[in-house]
């Protein structure tokens, strides 16, 4: 046992000189444009198409921390299929680091934390030697929507809120058969400003008035490879809206597919003050807005498909197969009846 426990020791001290080395004498100068390779091979370089843009991805200073590599003033432009770049994603500060215990398996463990737009994310991943994810751990706080200006320029107009994520995940080695965990998203305060709101269907509403939202709460146990989905607004003054339905888990998350149902309603007060989105509606109810509405007064939509390919579409069906009226989300059910609509 003696000779065992001085064998132990001499081990740990070996690893421990080891780690400590590699951290202080690591080449930096060459990780730089590895990471940013990696980085932008990873968000789809080279997939864009003929006309598309490729993403963009730019590392102010790069060093050591503890066990990981620190990232500073980090940009990432989106690729897009279009001849246009895809919107920007700024963060203050990355840091990612690999399990020492995953590094000798052939899963790896890769745990990174990031600041951005006055918040933080914390998560830890796991991936199978064929990239496919088989844990995520993931946890956002406070970061500011209306800092961001990926969703700024998605929506068309001003975007506000606090964001809040809790997801914890373990896929399994078939994700679409052993998927379990939770899956749990909070908006807090969710407002949108004055500008020229993008919708499905190619609509585009003009806002005189910004639209209050309230809390827009997301939920989704999973078991057995799928997540029975609900989705609902607490405290919203302006709209009433809900969805229902499933989102299947694939190793390869983009390709996860949804399928939910929902719909929207905008409040008659709302109306009252945003006569142009009123009249934009009366009119678009006589070319489609009319098959996606219900007797209530409700407009349904549908959104079916990968993650990475999704559109979402208006119902053709006056909403009479939609699940979101059936299994109503608890949020949305609280939110309800501020102009009594239902």
């Amino acid at each position: 046992m003696k000779r065992a426990l001085h064998i132990m020791g001499y081990v740990s001290f070996f690893f421990t000189c080891f780690i400590m080395a590699s951290v202080l004498t690591f080449p930096l100068s060459g990780l730089r444009p590895l990471a940013v390779a990696e980085a932008e091979k990873a968000l789809g370089k080279g997939k864009k198409g003929k006309s598309g843009v490729d993403p963009v991805v730019t590392i102010g200073d790069i060093s050591m921390s503890g066990l990981g590599v620190m990232a500073k003033r980090v940009t990432v432009q989106l690729g897009n299929t279009e001849p246009e770049p895809g919107p920007t994603i700024e963060l203050d500060s990355v840091w990612v680091s690999a399990s020492l215990l995953s590094l000798v398996s052939d899963n790896k463990t890769l745990q990174l934390k990031a600041d951005l737009y006055k918040g933080d994310v914390d998560a830890e991943v796991t991936i199978d030697p064929k990239q496919n994810v088989t844990a995520v751990d993931v946890k956002i706080d406070g970061v500011a929507l209306g800092s961001v200006g990926a969703i700024i320029a998605a929506a068309g107009v001003p975007v506000e809120g606090t964001l809040n994520a809790d997801i914890d995940v373990v896929l399994g080695a078939a994700a679409e058969k052993d998927a379990k965990g939770n899956i749990d998203v909070r908006i807090e305060d969710l407002a949108i400003g004055q500008g020229s709101l993008k919708l499905m269907a190619g609509f585009t509403f003009e806002l005189d008035n910004g639209v209050t939202l309230g809390n827009l709460v997301l939920k989704a146990p999973v078991d057995k490879g799928q997540g029975t989905l609900t989705l609902g607004l607490e405290g919203a003054t302006d709209v009433d809206a809900e969805a229902a339905g499933t989102i299947t888990l694939r190793g390869k998350l983009p390709q996860s597919r949804l399928d939910v149902d929902g719909y929207f309603k905008p409040t008659a007060p709302f109306l009252d003050k945003n006569t142009k989105i009123k009249s934009a509606m009366e009119l678009g109810e006589q070319l489609v807005l009319g098959k996606a509405k219900d007797s209530d007064g409700r407009y349904h939509f549908l959104a079916k498909g990968a993650l990475q390919t999704l559109r979402p579409q208006l119902a053709r069906d006056n909403g009479r197969r939609s699940r979101a009226t059936k299994s109503s989300p608890p949020a949305a059910a609280d939110a309800k009846g501020a102009d009594g609509a239902d």
